[in-house]
């Protein structure tokens, strides 16, 4: 599904880009609004408690948190009716509007 916007509530450059975790907005064609984090690699193995990651929502995994990177993750994740990005994100549906910034 073509996506129509992504916003970060938080700018990419307060974040670490090799390892941290943001909160991602993804608009889609078809209006539905969503929410996703967005992790490195590095954030998931210093987060990882007796041998595992927690349990959580699901993150979206990237090298570093780049644009590019984010948003051809989020592209990938938005195929085939954007099952896997519905999948690993919170909907907003129709009630929330994003402000970009």
């Amino acid at each position: 599904m073509k996506i129509i916007n992504i916003i970060y509530p938080t700018p990419l450059k307060l974040c670490n880009i090799k390892n941290d975790n943001i909160d991602v907005f993804v608009k889609l064609e078809n209006k539905k609004e969503y929410c996703v984090t967005v992790v490195t690699i590095k954030w998931i193995k210093e987060h990882m408690e007796n041998g595992f990651y927690p349990a959580g929502t699901p993150d979206i995994i990237v090298s570093e948190l780049k644009d590019n990177f984010i948003k051809n993750a989020i592209e990938d994740y938005s195929k085939e009716d954007a099952y896997w990005l519905k999948l690993y994100s919170i909907s907003y549906g129709d009630e929330i509007s994003i402000k970009e910034k």
